[in-house]
């Protein structure tokens, strides 16, 4: 039970951060210029709008320049949607079948990192690689990925996609019975949330299928084993 531990104390995060953010709020002034200022509202008049910034710098505004004066979620500011290096790293169970050699029912353990860069809010593409421990077999995944977010717009909480395809690397010891252990195609999709935290990070929980072909051969004789799993991760992103 111990290597759950960390995921446990990760989801437990996620959920106090997503709890956290109900009652942060800010007043979001956008003008006719385009141009968006974010801090709390300490004045206003019929003329003019008085706005302490969030680095506590006072603004004041004609009303003739400003479109609107609304109050949103803190985390809805989450503007980090520029072209740039973004990275995502993530962990969890791979939730399992009868997969394995003996074909009995084992738990199984992943963790990833993904690097790359973001060429828009909704598109993301960059390579992987982390570590796949089966019951039976360690697998060593390297692979491409693209991703992104399902929403235009700012939100406390913001859903995004994912897909992954690569090759595992199975680095399995082989045995003295002359088992030799080979790796092979992988991929996976899903979806996943992302919960801000500032303005250019935060946590992420994702869903999703993962497909994982290896084999093993014994006295020549090759025998293949595919692990298909639901994977369910908790993790950071920036």
């Amino acid at each position: 039970m111990k290597r759950w531990h960390p995921l446990l104390l990760l989801l437990l995060n996620v959920f106090v951060a997503a709890r956290a953010q109900k009652g942060k709020m800010e007043d979001v002034v956008y003008c006719k210029d385009q141009s968006i200022y974010r801090g709390t509202v300490i004045s206003r008049t019929d003329s003019i709008v008085t706005l302490q910034m969030n680095d506590g710098s006072i603004r004041v505004f004609n009303n003739d320049a400003v479109i609107k004066t609304v109050r949103e979620p803190k985390f809805g500011s989450y503007s980090n949607a520029k072209p740039g290096f973004a990275s995502f790293t993530e962990l969890g169970p791979l939730v399992a079948g009868k997969t394995t050699i003996d074909g009995v029912t084992t738990a199984a353990f992943s963790f990833q990192t993904v690097n790359g860069y973001r060429f828009s809010k909704f598109l993301f593409a960059g390579a992987g690689i982390g570590a796949d421990l089966y019951a039976t077999q360690t697998v060593i995944p390297l692979f491409a990925s693209i991703r992104g977010d399902l929403t235009a717009g700012a939100a406390a909480i913001i859903p995004y996609y994912f897909a992954d395809a690569g090759y595992g690397f199975n680095i399995t010891q082989d045995s003295p019975g002359n088992t030799d252990f080979k790796g092979g195609l992988l991929y996976a999709a899903g979806l996943g949330l992302k919960i801000p935290f500032n303005r250019s990070s935060g946590f992420l929980i994702s869903f999703g299928y993962r497909y994982q072909a290896t084999e093993y051969a014994v006295n020549g004789m090759v025998k293949p084993v595919d692990y298909r799993r639901l994977a369910i991760r908790a993790g950071f992103f920036f």
